[in-house]
């Protein structure tokens, strides 16, 4: 009699996993070596599949080399056109054709185009004979269009291409890596008006679904008001559509472990299915009617939320496994998970490196793995007295022995789904969510009835529009429970752990790299100061993500001068944080978006101080703020660069001065103002009318380092080559934050580190 192994039987069970975990090896190896090891691969894994003899191995090594070879063909094709751009080979402007094939989540951005041709812009030679085949480009500065761009829209751009540049500040979002697992590795700033040169005819069936999507946008929130919280709730269930940043609704719902509610994904796939098959059993239609009935349900429902890489994985996944039922097979969710993963990583293998894909796969796999175990852990839950007759229970009994069975099935379901997620969820975001396993049963079941609601809404608003909007009003009471339950859950104690982030004993300066000569310093002493914090734009973009990874809460703000590029994000931020006090220059400054700051803060009592030179404000023990200029003192309103507090940070004996804008009569009036002006290291920016930067103002504070911004107009505000060779003969290490990014200081032992973002700039460290 033979015997058959556990793994044997694994196999014969399941046996696409072999060819699977062939597929995930030659993905990875395909994305860290192209095809430059396909051949030596190839040869080696034919000869074990030989050596073995066994249809598993078989199908391991045809995964391997089909993985390999598909994924490492687009890597090449990819590290191509990176190679192109950083050896000036696109250098010039050029004239791209393609289509549009990714609108954003919101449908107004980021746009992501299939390039079809790339050629030199009119009387210039070819620059590049690269394949474009399967190229994609992103548009930059799509708001400069003068109609919105839409899915499908064949498009000719004349413009300038450039490889997407890396994260620049700290913490943030890393764009170029998000960009290349969508295939995109070059970003296009047009010259002049992108032109829309007609639609795509096969992609014309997504395109109309993108534009049921707006009619459906309105129609499932009609009757209510569209900027409320349950009307955006109800957008991101039903259509996947982030609220607006910063949202502490997203805060509560991360923090309760239920924020996938926010993104369509399997679940949602997963529940319009449930629902529109509920609906065709009802009509008692025939089994192919009824599956085909889903899967087309599912899909038409990807297409609409734009197609986003979760939906389609649900779709795929979904269609192999209900198949099963039409061949008169008993479907296996461990099989069907493997050839839909297939499916997709053969299509793109980039998805084997998405949170996203982790978590999906995962999730399920788990699910299929785990349920079981967890069933017969918590049996006893739905069991009763066995010396008890069933036929004994009362029908109130037997109401609350069903409902025990419910909520078995559903912790068993939410635990296994949670040690699926955990481990991801840390690894990728820093959170674990224990609270998860309880919130999970309640908000789900209420999301699934917002997406009832909502589908019911839009039936009835096309009927009588009076009807939708009950219909939609009562939608908008289950979105508001609904929120309340994931806040209160977010509440819970011990409900959540985030990630501990590093943050140095003495603390740290992080000078930000702000767009546009702005500037924006995070001093992360005693309770936290934001020296700054650049346009509204550029705070949430660059600076809060910081803030929000150091788990920040400055409690107080600094204003240097008063415009939008210095401290137009000042209202938000204070909003965000409550900051107790705000240091500023003056009250009588014009700026829109200062006066704006200025009259929330008497609103709110907040405490506003003007200070006088030499004034000094003290922070923790051996760290104290001076004020070393003081625009209260002078006469007049002055220029506005020049009229910004100066101000110098003394920090466990090291000096840092921060100069904001300031310019030659600041940095006259300094000289002339007989103090003490030494400092280690100057943070400054570019003074707009006039020049930055005395020889004798840098010789009186003799510093050993300066982080300068650095804007390519106007001209002013753009570092000059005679400042660098200045500074550099004055024995000066410079920081020109266009070559670093942004700068964090640190102290460590008796040296002071400047550490810049940019791998390109060098990490600078002064000893005393």
């Amino acid at each position: 009699m033979c015997v058959s192994s556990p793994l044997d039987r694994f196999l014969s069970l399941f046996p696409l996993w072999p060819l699977l975990l062939g597929v995930l090896a030659g993905v990875y190896l395909g994305d860290y070596w192209g095809t430059e090891l396909w051949l030596i691969i190839a040869v080696n894994t034919s000869i074990i599949a030989v050596v073995f003899r066994k249809l598993p191995m078989t199908l391991m090594v045809m995964g391997t080399l089909l993985g390999h070879g598909i994924h490492g063909l687009k890597i090449d094709h990819q590290r191509s056109w990176i190679q192109a751009g950083k050896s000036g080979q696109l250098s010039g402007r050029h004239i791209l054709s393609g289509v549009i094939i990714d609108t954003g989540s919101n449908q107004d951005g980021p746009y992501l185009i299939q390039v079809s041709k790339i050629e030199a812009s009119v009387n210039k030679s070819p620059s590049t004979r690269l394949e474009t085949g399967g190229i994609r480009v992103l548009l930059s500065q799509p708001n400069r269009n003068r109609n919105p761009l839409k899915y499908g829209d064949l498009l000719e751009v004349d413009g300038y291409l450039k490889n997407v540049g890396p994260m620049r500040n700290p913490h943030g979002f890393d764009r170029a890596e998000w960009l290349h697992r969508q295939g995109a590795n070059l970003i296009i700033t047009p010259h002049q008006h992108a032109h829309t040169r007609g639609v795509s005819i096969h992609r014309w069936p997504v395109r109309l679904l993108a534009d049921w999507r707006h009619i459906l946008r309105n129609k499932m929130t009609a009757g209510i008001e569209p900027d409320t919280q349950e009307a955006q709730l109800i957008r991101a269930v039903v259509l996947g559509e982030r609220p607006p940043k910063p949202s502490s609704m997203i805060d509560d719902f991360r923090n309760s472990g239920t924020l996938h509610v926010f993104a369509v994904s399997g679940l949602h796939v997963g529940m319009v299915g449930t629902i529109i098959g509920s609906l065709l059993w009802f009509f008692r239609v025939p089994r192919w009617m009824l599956i085909g009935g889903i899967i087309l349900g599912m899909a038409i429902y990807a297409g609409i939320t734009g197609l986003r890489p979760p939906a389609v994985r649900a779709v795929i996944m979904a269609s192999v496994f209900l198949s099963g039922f039409l061949i008169q097979r008993r479907p296996s969710l461990i099989n069907s998970l493997a050839a839909s993963a297939i499916v997709v990583l053969l299509w793109d293998g980039h998805q084997l490196f998405t949170p996203g894909f982790q978590l999906s796969y995962g999730v399920l796999l788990t699910l299929a793995l785990a349920s079981a175990f967890w069933m017969r852990v918590l049996k006893p839950m739905a069991e009763i007295d066995p010396f008890i007759p069933r036929l004994l229970l009362t029908p109130w009994q037997e109401r609350i022995l069903n409902w025990r069975k419910w909520l078995r099935s559903s912790l068993s379901v939410s635990m296994a789904a949670w040690m699926g997620s955990a481990p991801l969820m840390w690894i990728h975001f820093g959170i674990i969510t224990p609270i998860a396993i309880i919130a999970g049963i309640p908000l789900m079941l209420l999301v699934f009835f917002i997406l009832a609601l909502a589908m019911l809404g839009i039936v009835a608003g096309s009927v009588w529009t009076p009807a939708g909007e009950a219909v939609n009003q009562a939608n908008a009471l289950v979105a508001k429970v609904t929120y309340s339950i994931a806040k209160n859950f977010a509440t819970v104690p011990g409900g959540y752990w985030h990630r501990k982030p590093h943050r140095p004993d003495k603390g740290q300066i992080i000078v930000f790299d702000i767009p546009y000569g702005g500037g924006a310093n995070f001093i992360d002493v005693g309770g936290g100061i934001m020296l700054d914090c650049g346009r509204t734009d550029h705070f949430n973009k660059h600076v809060l993500p910081s803030l929000t990874y150091l788990r920040a809460n400055p409690d107080s703000l600094i204003i240097s001068h008063a415009d939008s590029k210095h401290s137009g994000g000042m209202s938000l931020c204070y909003d965000l944080f409550q900051s107790r006090q705000a240091i500023i220059p003056r009250t009588d400054l014009l700026s829109k978006s200062y006066r704006n700051f200025l009259t929330k803060a008497k609103t709110d009592g907040q405490r506003l101080i003007i200070p006088h030179r030499g004034q000094t404000f003290p922070i923790e023990p051996g760290v104290h703020l001076e004020v070393l200029h003081a625009p209260i003192e002078l006469a007049g309103k002055g220029r506005a660069d020049d009229t910004g507090l100066v101000i110098r940070l003394h920090w466990h004996g090291w000096r840092i001065l921060f100069t904001g804008d300031a310019g030659f009569i600041t940095e006259t009036r300094l000289l002339a103002s007989g103090m003490n002006l030494n400092a280690d290291v100057i943070i400054t920016g570019r003074n707009r009318d006039d020049f930055t930067g005395r020889e004798d103002f840098y010789q009186a504070v003799a510093p050993k380092a300066i982080i300068s911004s650095n804007c390519e107009f106007p001209q002013n505000e753009r570092i000059p080559r005679r400042w660098l060779e200045m500074v550099k003969k004055m024995d000066i290490t410079a920081f020109d934050q266009e070559q670093s990014g942004a700068v964090t200081i640190t102290i460590k032992d008796n040296t002071l580190i400047l550490t810049p973002m940019l791998k390109t700039a060098k990490q600078l460290v002064i000893t005393r």
